[in-house]
């Protein structure tokens, strides 16, 4: 049921809203943009992975180690890569801008989430649920695993009060810091993770 005090609240209000939201898409998100680039290209170079961070968030943000690339690909194919990806609200909406989105509006977030380009999403479920003791290992490494799904994803908890001032002193790389700490926990993972890449090879021979 509607609320009509909150109606009258956002209509007194519609100034302050509507100035908030123009700053947050036109100013913050393509602060939020680049810094996020930056940190995603600086963590893959300096491993020496493969990988595009365009500083939009319209497209997308991959990397991958250089051996999970798919061979005599014309494209960026991968038998296994990681993206920047996002976590909805805890109403299955998403946020109205991507600073929302990252400083974790009512349960919204961003995550890096697995995909290969080997297999289809059927196939891929499949592979999950018959890689028990593997998805075990990627879970006791704090990793999202769901094989209904399809998900392999791990969270990155970026701190709303470091993002308040990052934009304060205008430097988010230490807000961002959580982004390759979780490409660290990737890389840390990657025994693992390329016998995931193995079993992937050898259910697209099948």
């Amino acid at each position: 049921m509607p609320d009509p005090a909150v109606g009258a609240v956002i209509v007194s209000h519609i100034e302050e809203l509507e100035a908030a939201f123009r700053y947050a898409h036109s100013t913050m998100q393509p602060l939020l943009e680049k810094a996020v680039a930056a940190s995603l290209n600086n963590k893959r170079r300096a491993l020496g992975w493969a990988g595009e961070a365009p500083a939009d968030f319209d497209e997308t943000q991959w990397f991958a180690a250089e051996e999970w690339r798919m061979p005599q690909s014309d494209e960026n194919d991968c038998y296994l890569s990681f993206v920047l990806d996002t976590v909805s609200c805890l109403d299955g909406h998403e946020p109205e801008t991507w600073v929302g989105t990252i400083a974790g509006f009512a349960g919204a977030g961003i995550r890096f989430s697995a995909s290969t380009d080997a297999l289809g999403q059927r196939d891929w479920k499949a592979l999950l649920r018959s890689q028990g003791a593997l998805v075990d290992e990627l879970v006791e490494r704090g990793f999202l695993c769901d094989p209904k799904t399809g998900d392999v994803a791990l969270t990155i908890p970026i701190s709303k009060d470091a993002l308040v001032a990052g934009f304060e002193d205008e430097d988010l790389a230490p807000a961002l810091e959580p982004l390759g700490a979780a490409i660290d926990r990737i890389h840390a993972a990657r025994s693992t993770l390329d016998r995931l890449v193995e079993a992937i090879k050898a259910a697209r021979k099948s």
